[in-house]
């Protein structure tokens, strides 16, 4: 037994230093990418990738301890496995070279093409090639003389319980050790800097766990055929421009931005949206204080779909997320990055761990420079529920982050849990709103009303040059209409910057980017930002779209049609502020229906294929 782990880590460990010798030559070889970090930053980061290092490593260990029971084989089966970790890294600084991201999803292609890719790999990146093949045969020389001179051990009827307790270190270091969930490459983004990230996140890893998750790979849904004429035309009738006299920014002095992604805030719950009870008195007095429209429809159910939505103005994935697929990898929009660009400080809080769902590292994957979980606040009022810790002591946590290291202007985002949840701490007294089971969920929703309302009026006394955007990140479900589903509420509100308009219109969580950087950093348009919302303060014509379990829902100029993608049976509303009632579907209704298909296609093709950059308001370019 003792030769067969002291075999298994030798390997490790020569896997190991193979791992961090190549991302050595990944920082020199593209020292200019990286050139805004320090000398110590970029060494540190080397190792804090060690999860994902120990995860390769172990693999390969694994599968040469597979033939530990001969010295020739063992010998030649670890220097060959070692010298194919070797010659991946090196490939994959190649890869991140043209394409600045580590090879994932493309894994296929590129073993489909290997000859191609060689030769274009020789020709533009010669020396690098003719070094990296010299090195790799010597060490591949070294390794058969160094291997071969360990003993291996016998194959008898304990070699197969030894391989068995190989396999569960393996299986420990692939799991990254003591962590509650399965090592995802999306965690490397959890060290604060996303071109950092990819110094911590070896390409190897990133190889292997895309090989395993292919057949999880996210794919676009099928979509009725439109010809691009149709597409052409109802784009153009979608992003009519509107001639406007304002001056961008409209406000010139770089406030701070406080995004609030109130956690599963379901407008149907919220009397100003004509919920039943008076859950949120200070959200409905801020709502009258604000710019606001009728209603705003969620991108989505999920936390990390709010947050693409707001950030990137981008349609999801029909029914699905971004993160933690081969999308997340992708280069997208973002408000964030364009306050980050003009200096602004960012980071991002949750109430719950940042590894839920991904979204504390998809949030720096869409900006936020920093990222804060339930972990990082040990400064507790109250219990946790089951999911975080509490609004109020979130809210604490981040006034302490303000107070020390983020200095104005800043720009944050902020989900909490309480309302993840249906538990108020010990201690608070229960309202009766009623006496259904929704009570408790109305209690948690009231509680964290009376959070938000302390932290608003603290940050705005203390930071008065703030704007607050207050919008739920996604409903909390449990309603039986299926626009409801969707309907959220939205407030932009700043005591001292912004005076309160009122919007008979339904606005998507897309509107809220443009919106903000015509309010702040410029015109959204001239800019060439791809965001596809629109702006309060320059746009008309607003529209918004949901997807809901097969159906299509698109709400334009107080309409709302719902279009089954699965039969193409088409439902038509007509919409009075908050009244909704079914009517007949006319030539206006096809009308939207192909806006809808339009706009849909087009993003979902441009968000699949990675070529979102090419959208330009009113044109679809190839």
């Amino acid at each position: 037994m003792f030769n067969c782990i002291k075999n298994y880590f030798t390997t490790f460990f020569i896997s190991y230093i193979v791992l961090i010798f190549t991302k050595l030559i990944f920082i020199v070889y593209l020292y200019d990418y990286f050139k805004d970090a320090s000398i110590i930053d970029l060494l540190l980061t080397i190792f804090l990738g060690y999860k994902f290092d120990f995860a390769t490593s172990g693999f390969v260990a694994l599968l040469s301890s597979l033939f530990n029971f001969r010295k020739t084989l063992f010998a030649f089966s670890s220097a060959i496995f070692i010298v194919i970790l070797l010659l991946t890294q090196l490939s994959d600084i190649l890869y991140f070279y043209e394409s600045s991201r580590h090879i994932g999803y493309e894994i296929t292609d590129t073993i489909t093409d290997m000859g191609s890719l060689f030769m274009t790999a020789y020709s533009q990146h010669t020396i690098f090639t003719i070094l990296s093949l010299l090195f790799a045969l010597f060490l591949f020389l070294f390794l058969l003389e160094y291997i071969y001179k360990l003993k291996v051990q016998s194959f008898n009827k304990l070699y197969f319980v030894n391989q068995f307790i190989l396999l569960l270190i393996t299986i420990f270091f692939v799991r990254g050790m003591t962590q509650s969930i399965p090592l995802n490459p999306w965690q490397s983004n959890k060290i604060g800097d996303t071109k950092l990230a990819s110094i911590a996140l070896n390409g190897t890893y990133n190889i292997i766990y895309s090989l395993a998750n292919k057949k999880k790979q996210l794919q676009p849904l099928k979509l009725p055929n439109l010809d691009e004429e149709t597409i052409k035309l109802s784009l153009d009738e979608i992003y009519q421009e509107n001639d406007t006299n304002i001056t961008f920014p409209i406000i010139k002095s770089k406030p701070n931005i406080v995004f609030l992604f109130l956690e599963s805030w379901g407008a149907t719950l919220i009397k100003p949206y004509g919920g039943k009870y008076d859950t949120t008195p200070f959200f409905n007095q801020l709502l009258q204080k604000s710019i606001r429209p009728t209603m705003m429809i969620a991108g989505g159910h999920r936390t990390t779909e709010g947050m693409f939505a707001v950030i990137s103005s981008w349609q999801n994935p029909l029914g699905k997320s971004v993160a933690k697929t081969q999308l997340q990898n992708f280069k997208y929009p973002s408000i964030v990055n364009e306050f980050n660009r003009i200096g602004y400080n960012s980071a991002f809080f949750q109430g719950t761990s940042k590894e839920t769902s991904g979204t504390g590292s998809f949030a720096q994957n869409l900006g936020f420079k920093q990222s804060y979980g339930k972990k990082d606040i040990t400064k507790r009022i109250y219990e946790e529920n089951y999911w975080g810790v509490h609004d109020v002591d979130l809210y604490n946590f981040v006034q302490e982050k303000l107070n020390s290291t983020l200095k104005e202007p800043f720009v944050i985002g902020i989900n909490g849990a309480t309302t993840h949840d249906n538990k108020i701490p010990k201690g608070i007294e229960k309202i009766n709103f009623t006496t259904d089971k929704i009570n408790d969920e109305l209690n948690a929703l009231h509680f964290s009303d009376m959070a938000l309302k302390s932290f608003v009026e603290n940050i705005e006394n203390k930071y008065p040059n703030t704007i607050f955007v207050v919008f739920a990140d996604h409903c909390g479900g449990g309603v039986s209409s299926m626009l409801e589903n969707y309907e959220i509420p939205f407030a932009l509100y700043s005591k001292q910057l912004i005076l309160p308009k009122y919007y008979d219109t339904y606005l998507s969580q897309r509107d809220i980017a443009p919106s903000i950087y015509d309010l702040v950093i410029g015109n959204y348009k001239t800019s060439n930002i791809a965001f596809s919302g629109k702006s309060l303060f320059q746009d008309n014509n607003f529209f918004a779209d949901f997807y809901h379990n097969g159906v299509l829902g698109w709400i334009e100029n107080h309409h709302l049609i719902q279009l089954n993608l699965t039969n193409n049976n088409l439902k038509c509303f007509d919409i009075n502020q908050l009244d909704i009632n079914e009517t007949k579907c006319i030539d206006k209704s096809i009308k939207l229906k192909n806006h809808a298909l339009s706009f849909t296609k087009t993003s979902q093709d441009l968000l699949f294929s990675n070529k979102i950059k090419s959208f330009n308001r009113n044109k679809y370019i190839n």
